[in-house]
């Protein structure tokens, strides 16, 4: 398994399930908009039980992007 450490964060784990990186992120885009992360995260995933095909769909299309 990738070990998920972020350099300039003393090498501490962020997150077991997330890149660190990405978690520092999404941490700084929360704070600057007064969002919680957990609450977030708890919408994300009613939406994706709610929709799962509307919103693969949306994650492969931007992973397209990515590429």
């Amino acid at each position: 398994m990738k070990e998920l450490y972020n350099i300039n964060d003393e090498g501490k784990p962020k997150s077991i399930i997330i890149d660190g990186t990405l978690h520092k992120k999404f941490k700084i885009y929360c704070k600057g908009r007064s969002m919680k992360i957990g609450a977030l995260i708890e919408d994300l995933i009613r939406l994706y039980l709610t929709i799962p095909k509307e919103v693969q769909k949306s994650i492969d299309e931007h992973k397209e992007k990515l590429e």
